[in-house]
């Protein structure tokens, strides 16, 4: 099965910074929303860039220190995951795990300028080892524009191909993915999975809530049930909307498939790549989609008003404790 270097990038506003800075940095006291972190394990994880401050403050600065412009709804910081597949990392030693951390980290210090990277930290307390790099996206003239550093979806397509060009030259086992342009690929976001196991382990207790709701007599109890309820909202909502198009990814990938088939014997190795694709999206929904059906059943018992009303005020609540 073909290796992968993985790269993602994700532009972050100013409003996500500090719960970003907070997870990373592992500055929160409890991570219930991420079951895969272990706590007993955070002292293992160490920084190429280790930051002297918190990201807000660091990135206005720097910002302000090249006399950049800003706007309410500028992008101020590309957050971007750097990984590699899980068994070919996880059977390098922690020397040559480093080894490669650092290798990519050379890669995004000389397109992005040393200078713009406000940390880097490689975390070895989940699962899979790997490194989390945030920098502000500060042109070479010092103007802030992401639009300029990373481009649209071509942009970050050219940025991938210079990723992995650059990784293959210290490690030619690795193979460079088709690009999502071409196969379309939609990712199911790896906290969906998480939400998802995570919530399920409240399972009898939302049904209990669930069935609360509907108590006449007895207002305590059913304030007690939407107040719960409301603390698992914006899960529920966001793995609400991710079954059907998980789902439709999977006949998308078999019907591509099966037209390739047809229509060329020379496109092998694309065919290969998506039929990769499509093994990995069904390993992963069949660990899951049981447990993620039946809690939808649940969900789809709350009258859709009052999930997104309950969504709503959690997401403001959450976001006023992020920025305390």
């Amino acid at each position: 099965m073909a290796n992968y270097a993985i790269m993602r990038i994700a532009k972050r506003k100013l409003g996500a910074v500090s719960g970003i800075c907070n997870h990373h940095e592992r500055l929160k006291g409890r991570y219930k929303s991420n079951p895969d972190i272990d706590p007993t394990r955070t002292h293992l994880n160490y920084h190429l860039v280790e930051p002297d401050d918190k990201y807000r403050p660091m990135l206005l600065r720097r910002i302000e220190e090249v006399g950049a412009k800003r706007r309410k709804d500028s992008i101020v910081l590309q957050d971007c995951f750097i990984g590699a597949s899980p068994d070919w990392i996880k059977a390098k030693s922690i020397d040559d795990q480093n080894k490669y951390f650092n290798y990519a980290f050379e890669f995004f210090s000389k397109k992005f300028g040393r200078e713009n990277i406000i940390s880097a930290v490689v975390h070895m307390d989940e699962a899979t080892p790997h490194m989390h790099l945030c920098f502000v996206p500060i042109t070479e003239d010092g103007r802030l524009s992401s639009k300029e550093i990373i481009g649209g979806p071509k942009g970050l397509e050219k940025l991938q191909d210079e990723f992995h060009a650059h990784m293959v030259k210290e490690y030619p086992d690795l193979t460079r993915g088709i690009s999502k342009r071409i196969s379309k690929r939609k990712h199911i976001p790896v906290h969906i999975y998480k939400q998802a196991g995570e919530l399920y382990k409240h399972y009898e207790e939302i049904v209990d809530a669930v069935n609360d709701i509907g108590l006449v007599n007895n207002a305590k109890k059913k304030e007690d049930a939407i107040a719960l309820l409301g603390k698992y909202a914006p899960e529920m909502a966001a793995i609400k909307q991710q079954i059907a198009p998980s789902e439709n990814h999977i006949k998308y990938l078999e019907e591509r498939i099966a037209t390739y088939g047809q229509i060329s014997n020379r496109k092998d190795k694309e065919i290969e790549e998506l039929k990769n694709d499509l093994f990995q999206y069904k390993v992963t929904l069949q660990d899951w989609a049981r447990d993620l059906k039946k809690m939808k059943k649940i969900i789809d018992q709350i009258p859709p008003d009052v999930l997104k009303q309950m969504e709503a005020v959690e997401r403001a609540k959450r976001r006023s404790e992020r920025e305390r």
